[in-house]
């Protein structure tokens, strides 16, 4: 039985690392709070691409890299234009912090906290129950990349640092969703 599941558990590591996924996946019907309280409702990111960047408070400078980097490269492309709002973006880059099921008696001190640190315009979705890795996996100090196509299919879910052949993947792949 141990065996079994070491073995699941390096199957799911290799796959999560090589990205891929043994079947597409729903984005799970979550919703989630912002710095200021908006509220975001994954479901409500059917119609366009999404491309998630989720980990936990130790990689964040990594988290901003990594939606940086992305943004950078779909204007470069000419995805969409640097004046584009983006609700107008067929593509969305959120950032979503796993925030390690802090009591809700701390949330909103926590919220207030994390405020001035998110650059303006800008969202730092909250999970407070850590949906996302629990769903999908990943580990606290690396990012992960979770890309869902419009019908809200998860199809890749890759985990490292925005550079290499990580990056190459999940840019390939917002190609083809295009």
């Amino acid at each position: 039985m141990v065996r079994v599941i070491v073995a699941a558990a390096i199957g799911a590591a290799v796959a999560m690392t090589s990205g891929a996924t043994a079947a597409p996946a729903p984005l799970p019907a979550v919703t989630f709070q912002d710095q200021d309280g908006r509220v975001l409702d994954l479901t409500s990111l059917r119609g366009r691409v999404a491309v998630i960047v989720y980990g936990g408070r130790a990689g964040l400078e990594r988290h901003v890299a990594w939606g940086r980097r992305l943004d950078a490269n779909l204007r470069a492309r000419g995805v969409y234009g640097e004046n584009e709002p983006p609700a107008a973006r067929p593509i969305w880059i959120l950032a979503v912090a796993q925030m390690g099921r802090i009591p809700g008696a701390f949330r909103e001190m926590l919220r207030a906290f994390i405020r001035p640190h998110v650059e303006a315009g800008h969202s730092l979705w909250l999970d407070w129950d850590n949906v996302l890795s629990t769903a999908f996996g990943g580990r606290d100090g690396d990012s992960t990349v979770l890309v869902a196509d419009r019908a809200g299919e998860v199809q890749l879910v890759v985990g490292g640092p925005p550079e290499g052949e990580t990056f190459r993947t999940v840019s390939a792949m917002l190609q083809r969703l295009e």
